[in-house]
């Protein structure tokens, strides 16, 4: 057991190392592209304003602090790049554009060689497009950088070569991209699950909590979103097809309240736990909602001491012990030590499921019996 957890341990470090190394180099690679605009519209170009080696890096460092500066600020370098779409490029957008008029500003302001106001459109603009182009270059390549074909292998190999990440297999394209409400012990054990099992059909794409400490990271590399950044264009820009619930003490009526918003938006709804009818013994599972849940309230509390005391080793007949209002019975009075419990219903199966479920639970601590019977009898 603390070899699993070690494992689990050092693999969670080892993913956290890759983001953070493709942040930083995805940093470098912004940098690179500043150079080369700041070359070729700094020194390269000469013009009406032409710069002594000063008033170039005061130029240079004015305008680097101010494009990067906005762009941590911005969390533009906390983004999932590779599963973003328009919205991480809008916000590339913005933040640059802020930097712009900081860099306006500041230009106006500080005792510094001066230049147009062209040219230092020119330098964030040209630098915002060469950013731009590297990010739809490495969605791209992990998109379609798959082993099938002569352009798929190139795109594969230059995507290890610049980020030491592989491109997104065919199982990950086949796979069903889910959301998961809940970023919890719950819903992060599910991810883990999802993300080291490659048999899987799921494949989590984002969080959806309301904890202020979760919401705006990443766990296991998957952005953590709020409710209100959870829009049904985002949810589509990041190919979500279903919805799974691991938040089990979810109140009834707000749980029922996202039950309805996105099955009327057409999702596909699961939930991971245990599902109501079989919760003694059992382990969580992807299920789909149990009628029972559907219901949206809470389990009626029927035991308390006077009725704990009557039923103790008592032995009890429980008619239609098989079904649902009948299974439920037998789980409540097995907590009230009875010395007998008899199963008595027309259907085996159904009578055998609650005794399997109650031997699990209970072992052989609890006496059980099955009596099936027929209708005419």
């Amino acid at each position: 057991m603390d070899r699993a957890n070690e494992n689990s341990m050092n693999m969670d470090r080892t993913k956290q190392s890759s983001t953070s190394n493709i942040r930083w180099m995805l940093i470098g690679y912004d940098l690179i592209i500043y150079a080369v605009v700041v070359a070729i519209l700094l020194l390269l170009y000469g013009g009406i304003d032409k710069l002594s080696t000063i008033g170039i890096l005061q130029q240079v460092c004015l305008s680097v602090l101010c494009i990067f500066v906005a762009r941590l600020i911005g969390k533009v370098y906390g983004q999932v790049w590779r599963y973003g779409g328009i919205q991480c490029y809008i916000r590339l957008l913005f933040t640059d554009s802020i930097a712009f008029v900081a860099y306006l500003c500041l230009e106006l302001l500080l005792p510094i060689q001066k230049i147009t106001f062209a040219r230092m459109l020119s330098i964030v603009s040209l630098n915002l497009l060469g950013a731009l182009a590297l990010r739809m270059m490495y969605r791209y390549a992990y998109k379609c950088g798959n082993r099938e074909t002569t352009k798929g292998k190139i795109l594969s190999a230059l995507l290890h070569m610049f980020s030491g990440i592989e491109a997104e297999n065919e199982k990950e394209v086949q796979k069903i991209k889910v959301a998961i409400i809940g970023a919890g012990r719950v819903g992060v054990s599910l991810a883990e699950e999802l993300i080291n099992n490659e048999e899987t059909a799921y494949i989590p794409r984002c969080f959806i909590d309301i904890s202020k400490e979760k919401v705006g990271r990443e766990i296991h590399g998957i952005p953590v979103w709020s409710e209100n950044e959870a829009t049904f264009n985002r949810l589509g820009e990041f190919e979500v097809q279903e919805i799974i619930f691991a938040i089990p003490s979810m109140d009834a009526d707000k749980k029922k309240a996202l039950y309805e918003y996105y099955k009327n938006a057409g999702y596909k709804l699961k939930v991971y736990d245990y599902p109501t009818m079989y919760t003694a013994g059992g382990k969580r599972h992807l299920r789909e909602f149990d009628i029972e849940e559907l219901l949206f309230r809470k389990q009626l509390v029927v035991s308390d001491e006077r009725t704990n005391a009557y039923y103790k080793d008592k032995v009890v007949l429980i008619t239609g012990g098989g079904g649902s209002i009948g299974s439920e019975l037998c789980r409540q009075l097995a907590k009230m030590n009875p010395r007998k419990i008899i199963i008595l219903d027309i259907y085996e199966n159904g009578a055998y499921d609650v005794q399997q479920e109650l031997k699990i639970a209970y072992g052989d601590c609890l006496d059980l019996q099955i009596e099936i019977c027929s209708e005419s009898s």
